[in-house]
Formats: structure tokens, C-alpha cells, sequence
């Protein structure tokens, strides 16, 4: 659930130490220094990655930009990445691109316990979708297509007449329509929760009192809010209103109801020393805003429904952004992502201390008046989707896009990887046990040859830094080449085991929708089965996450469920005998480091809901909400950040014996998350055989053996490189990647 507008990160340092080294590793934007302690400065090269992602899916086009940025920094015109910020990038020593071939993401969780050094060492990780084009080639935003083959394509194309199914081009058609016809709908309003008369916890709202019918000629207003979090929860810390020309009509500090627990600076801009003497109330902006607006005002925002909840005003007629240039199946596009495409503008700068609310407001506004002016034509040729997934049907040239059938040049991003390197007389090193081919410019790289990936390491050691960027790959393909085509199936159906548990025994007639409501309380459930064959009646409980089964086992074993006293139990075979092991280290990720699980609740959460539940904890980091894969709707449960351990082993605590609730530590990691709605709640549980069993013991030691070679790589890095390694996979399928930086 993405109730914040940008993504969040952490600005703590840690220190450790190791042998004659120092390394930065990112987990947050924590900055981590091995060795002496006096080389730790505030300027020091750091990540910070996005906390609690959703969708923690990156595409191509975003690696590539954020390699670029690292190799080039400003001078490549690029933005910094939202999923991962750099800084001091200037102090970079140079980047690292270690592609594990043949490797894919369903072998790392495979393999989980095997990667002791590699999961020590990249505390971060991504999914990315399979690459149509040459892997390297993406990397470096190279294409792959001869150009002279792409512009005759695009001529040819020309003369058919463009296709699109585009969402914006079916909810609105072709032609430009009247200003009324993108205001909101009531059952669109109910949909993304706004409020409005009648509606739940509105109570106490103050309505804007625009009731007039809204007419073409209406106008528009921007309007963007920031809040803090207090003892109550999101709270209003400041408003800002533009007209429809754009110009501010309200820019005001808001001093909060109740004490401020968290500025959110980094997403909202607001310090302390901001609101010291402000003494603006709610109810004077509640005030001023229905003086500011006339009958038939029109809202214009993104995501207003948060910002009207933070006002606590209800007002009749808007136009959401997110709604109108929302994606398939719902999803949205942020608001800078929208600005940075149809604008070209570039709002919420990474280098910015957080957004600015007139800034928001404005971009709001204009792509309102943009599709208003142009029409829904304009906007689906922009092909937002293809923008954002990176490659699809279109391809790109160097210097040439498609655009339904009609030629533009790409926009500029300023010097890439390879002019630039070229400017300087460098090459990009590239170490592997096979050549590199077209569409790669070979010219433009320093090769080095191996016969195993013995030398492979070898060289590598000796070779870095030679280059600001250098490539490292290793192919243990002799081995994984016989690795089963269903190969991700069986290790999802090996998690799908370990959430899996048996209750029983229940008299006849067990009633599953009484067991079910008592399972519930542990988490989401993916199916629950009768089985009859037995002397007594037995449920299968499968869940959907891990966390669920470990505490049906440990909560629900022995207690009374529809009148029987139950023992609750897990599935045994051969893939799970060592779940307790690998949940205990599954715990002990760095991913998963002051983290906890809760469940529970009995209706989807919701941000009045969480801080009811959550308020008393002040060491509160980042809350993650999933949601239903399939309805989009918010999850029955919950993961919650903390600041250290103690604060979050208070927590868990606190809740079993106080909220009703149930809690633990976190295992799953949010890509994790992720790749378990995708694969696991699609396969069947089945009775695992002797064919079933995935070929492990042929292939541990050579994960180990990958493992210590990643390590004694990471040992080679001078200091302040930045180290990318990442799981491409067998014919391009899932890939992975995984950050970390060292010095």
C-alpha cells in the first residue's frame, strides 16, 4: 500500500569492521565501514535504496540509467534512480557488474543457506523482467537493432494505422473531450477512497461547500498537501493551492493537533525548525480554503484522496492524475514519472530536501490541462506504458523511436557509458569465459579471455579498476545447463510446502468457514482442503505467506477450533525437513533486519487503522502493506520497520499480549514477497516423489564454490567501488539483482 507519494529512505550510519578493509554497504541509506573508523565521513559514498517496496520490480531502462549516473554522475543528465539514490557519487572509485550466467532468482532462494557471503555482502536486492535483447547490450542502453533495418521498419509502419490499448484511449476514445468529462464519478470516488458525505470517519469532515454543477468553463485549482507523522497519525503540516494559470494563491505551514513523532523529512520537507512558530491550525486552512474557492471550483491533484483525508474536507468534484493516466488492472504512474514524460519536467529532484506542495500542485494541474488541450490521442502516442517497462514491441534506436508509426528522435539524456569513456580514452573491461558480440561495440571494450572461471576470478582480482566500469562474468553453465525446464515451479512448490500445515482431528461435519476465521488470525490463506481419507476429518491449511504457518504452529497447536482441541503441524518431507534453519537465517537477513510481521486484522488496512494500532511506537521506520495481487486491494497484514532490534522485539511483545494481534519476525523480504505471489500461489501442492526432488546435491558445491569466488572478488574492490551483481538466468527468464557498495 503506497499511501506516501516517494519512496523512503534511511539516513543512519553503522559501523563494522574487518580485516585491513574498508566497505560501504548500503542497507537503508545505512552506511557501513569496514576497518578504520576514521576513513568514515559524512561524505562518503552511500545508497539509499527505497524502504518497503510494493513492486520492488525494477526495468532495464532504470539499471541502466543508474549504472550511468554512477559511472557518469551529473554530466549524464540522467536523474538519480527513485528505487535507489547515490551520493557523493564524485567519490566513486568505479562500478562493478558481476552477471552470474545461468543463474536465475528461483536459485537463489534455492540455494538460500549456500550464499552465506554473497547474502552478508549485497543486503539489497531487485527483481527485473527477462531482456529481449543482449543482456550487456541492455546494461549499457545499447538496443541491439541496426539502425538503417529499425528506419525502414518505421517507414513501413508508417502507412498502417495505429493500433492501441492503451487504458487512457478505452476509458476516454480517441477524440478530445470536454473538461467535465475527467472529473471523478461517484463510484470512482468510492473506488479510491475519498471522502464524502456519508462515508466512514468522516464525521468531523468540513465540506468545501462547491456544490455549484460544474460546467466546461469551471476552474481548475492545484492542490497538494505534506503531512508529518504525530501520536494520532498522518497529520497536515502543510497545503498549497495554484490556480489554473498556475500561480500560488496558498502556501501554508500547519501546525499538527497532536506532538510530531516523525518529520518525514526526507519525503515531506518539513524540520522542526520549519513549523517552530507556526500557530496555523487546521481550521483556519479548512477556513481559508472555502473563502479561496468558488462554487464550481474543480480540484485537480494526485492522489487527492490522501490530501482531502488530511484536510479532513470533503469537496464534490475532482480530477485525480492517478486515476486519469492510471495503467492496466488500476495501477498508477507517480506523479514525477508523468511530469518527467508528458511535462518534461523534472519535479522532486533527488538532491531536493524533500517535495514541494506547489511544485506537486502545479504538475497536478498542468497534466490535467495538457490531455484537456490535446486530448487522450496526444497522451496514448507518448506510450507511457512502453516508457515505463522499457522495452516492449517498440524498439529504440540510438537516434530514432516509433511512435505509432510516426518518427521522433529519442529524448536526450546527455553523454552515455560509452562517449564518455571514449572522451577519456577508456575502455569498458569486460572478463569472461566467451566473446562478446553484435550489437556490442567491441571497439569500445578491453576483453580479457578465461578458460574456467578460476582465471575468471583471477583476472578480474587483478584487473579492477583498469576501467570506471568493468564486467565479470561467471558461467558455471556446464553444470546448471541440465538444471529441469520447471525448474522455478519446483522451488516454488518447495515453498508452498513450508507454508503449509495440517489441522486436525475434527469431528464430522467440520465446518471449514469456522477453521478458516481462526487461521485467519496468522495470516493470508491460499486454500484450506478437507481430508477424508483419513479415521478422523484433517484440513490442509495452505498459506500465503511464511510467516502465517509459523504461527498457526506455534499459536493455534493445541487450542480449541470448532469445538475439537486440534494439533496444528507441518508438511515433513524431504524440501522442508530444515524449515527451522532456514527460517532462522531467513530472519537473520540483512533485508529483514529490525523487522517485523504482524497479522490479524479483520478488514483490509488502512492508514486510520495502522495508526490506531501503531502509534505508541516511536522507533517506527517504514510500514509495508501489501496488496491483493489480484483485487489490488490492501492486505489483512502487515510488516513493520524499526530503528534498532530492541525496538522491534519490544514490539512483537507488545502486541501478542495487548493488541489482539499476532506478530513475529519478519522472514520475507519484500522481493520475496513478491516472487511468492507470482509463483508460489499458482502451483499445486502435491506429494512430493524421488522425481520431484529438485537435483541439489549436485549443485551445492558449486554454489558454495560461486559463493567464496563473489567473496574473494568483493576482497579484491578498492575502495568506494560500487559492486552489482546480478542473476540473468537461463534463456533470459526471471532476473535478479543485488546492490552493494565497497571500498
Amino acid at each position: 500500500m503506497e499511501q506516501h507519494k516517494g519512496p523512503l529512505s534511511s539516513d543512519e550510519e553503522e559501523t563494522q569492521t574487518s580485516s585491513k578493509k574498508r566497505r560501504i554497504e548500503h542497507n537503508g541509506s545505512q552506511e557501513a565501514v569496514n576497518g578504520l573508523s576514521q576513513w568514515g565521513t559524512k561524505k562518503s559514498p552511500r545508497l539509499s535504496p527505497a524502504l518497503f517496496c510494493d513492486d520492488c520490480e525494477i526495468q532495464h531502462i532504470q539499471l541502466h540509467r543508474f549504472l550511468k549516473y554512477a559511472v557518469i554522475g551529473k554530466k549524464s543528465s540522467a536523474p538519480q534512480a527513485s528505487w535507489c539514490s547515490i551520493h557523493h557519487q564524485k567519490r566513486l572509485r568505479g562500478v562493478v557488474v558481476i552477471v552470474l550466467e545461468d543463474l536465475a532468482q528461483h536459485h537463489f532462494y534455492q540455494f538460500y543457506s549456500h550464499f552465506r557471503f554473497f547474502r552478508r555482502l549485497f543486503r539489497h536486492r531487485f527483481s527485473l523482467p527477462p531482456s529481449r535483447s543482449d543482456f550487456i547490450a541492455s546494461l549499457l542502453g545499447l538496443n541491439g537493432v541496426n539502425v538503417q533495418a529499425q528506419k525502414k521498419k518505421v517507414d513501413d509502419d508508417r502507412t498502417q494505422a495505429p493500433t492501441s490499448d492503451d487504458p487512457i484511449l478505452q476509458r476516454y476514445g480517441t477524440d478530445r473531450q470536454d473538461l467535465t468529462r475527467y472529473l471523478l464519478t461517484e463510484e470512482e470516488m468510492m473506488k479510491n477512497d475519498y471522502p464524502f458525505v456519508g462515508s466512514l470517519n468522516t464525521e468531523n469532515y468540513v465540506h468545501t461547500m462547491c456544490t455549484a454543477k460544474p460546467t466546461d468553463s469551471s476552474p481548475l485549482y492545484g492542490l497538494d498537501c505534506e503531512m508529518c507523522l504525530t501520536a494520532k497519525g498522518n497529520e497536515l503540516t502543510r497545503v498549497a493551492v495554484v490556480d489554473a494559470r498556475g500561480q500560488c494563491i496558498m502556501d501554508e505551514l500547519v501546525k499538527p493537533h497532536n506532538p510530531i513523532i516523525n518529520y518525514l523529512t526526507s519525503f515531506s520537507g518539513i524540520t522542526k525548525k520549519m513549523l517552530h512558530r507556526v500557530k496555523t491550525t487546521l481550521k483556519d486552512v479548512q477556513d481559508r480554503l472555502k473563502s479561496l474557492l468558488p462554487p464550481d471550483a474543480i480540484l485537480v491533484g494526485h492522489s487527492l484522496n490522501f490530501d482531502l483525508r488530511a484536510l479532513q474536507m470533503i469537496h464534490p468534484h475532482v480530477i485525480d492524475t492517478s486515476v486519469l493516466f492510471a495503467r492496466k488492472y488500476d495501477k498508477k504512474f507517480r506523479l514525477k514519472f508523468l511530469a518527467q514524460e508528458i511535462l518534461k519536467r523534472e519535479i522532486q529532484r533527488p538532491d531536493a530536501v524533500g517535495h514541494n506542495p506547489l511544485e506537486d500542485a502545479t504538475a497536478a494541474l498542468h497534466l490535467a490541462q495538457y490531455i484537456i488541450e490535446h486530448g487522450p490521442q496526444k497522451v496514448a502516442d507518448i506510450e507511457l506504458e512502453r516508457i515505463f517497462l522499457n522495452g516492449s514491441d517498440v524498439q529504440k534506436t540510438p537516434d530514432i523511436t516509433k511512435v505509432n508509426g510516426i518518427l521522433h528522435p529519442l529524448p536526450s539524456e546527455g553523454p552515455g557509458f560509452l562517449e564518455e569513456l571514449e572522451k577519456g580514452g577508456q575502455k569498458i573491461v569486460y572478463v569472461s569465459r566467451d566473446a562478446l558480440t553484435d550489437p556490442v561495440p567491441l571497439s569500445q571494450f578491453q576483453t580479457l579471455l578465461c578458460s574456467s572461471d578460476d582465471e575468471v576470478l583471477e583476472k578480474a582480482c587483478g584487473a579492477i579498476p583498469l576501467s570506471p566500469i568493468n564486467i565479470v562474468k561467471f558461467q558455471p553453465r556446464s553444470k546448471f545447463s541440465k538444471w529441469p525446464i520447471d525448474a522455478n515451479g519446483k522451488v516454488a512448490s518447495k515453498f508452498a510446502e513450508l507454508m503449509t500445515v495440517f489441522a486436525g482431528p475434527f469431528k464430522d461435519g467440520v465446518n471449514p468457514k469456522s477453521v478458516k476465521m481462526h487461521f485467519e488470525s496468522c495470516g493470508p490463506i491460499h486454500s484450506l482442503t478437507t481430508i477424508s481419507d483419513t479415521c478422523q476429518p484433517y484440513l490442509c491449511v495452505r498459506f500465503c505467506v511464511p510467516e502465517a504457518a509459523q504461527l498457526a504452529v506455534e499459536h493455534l497447536n493445541g487450542s480449541c477450533v470448532d469445538g475439537c482441541h486440534v494439533k496444528v503441524q507441518r508438511m515433513i518431507t524431504r524440501r522442508t525437513i530444515d524449515y527451522q534453519d532456514r527460517f532462522k537465517e531467513m530472519e537473520e537477513d540483512p533485508e529483514n533486519e529490525n523487522t517485523i510481521y504482524v497479522s490479524g486484522f479483520t478488514n483490509p488496512l488502512t492508514e486510520e487503522t495502522l495508526h490506531k494500532q501503531f502509534h505508541r511506537f516511536k522507533e517506527i521506520k517504514s510500514i509495508f502493506v501489501p496488496r491483493n495481487p489480484k483485487s489490488r486491494h490492501p492486505a489483512k497484514y502487515c510488516y513493520l520497520k524499526f530503528h534498532s532490534p530492541d525496538a522491534a522485539a519490544a514490539a512483537i511483545t507488545h502486541i501478542q499480549t495487548h493488541g489482539g494481534l499476532r506478530s513475529m519476525k519478519a522472514i520475507t523480504s519484500s522481493h520475496f514477497h513478491r516472487w511468492l505471489q507470482t509463483a508460489v500461489t499458482h502451483v499445486p501442492l502435491q506429494t512430493p516423489s524421488n522425481q520431484d526432488v529438485m537435483p541439489g546435491e549436485d549443485l551445492t558445491e558449486i554454489i558454495k564454490d560461486l559463493d567464496r569466488k563473489l567473496h574473494q572478488l568483493y576482497e579484491c574492490l578498492v575502495e568506494n567501488t560500487l559492486c552489482v551483481a546480478l542473476f540473468p538466468g537461463n534463456n533470459r527468464y526471471l532476473i535478479c539483482g543485488f546492490f552493494s557498495s565497497s571500498s
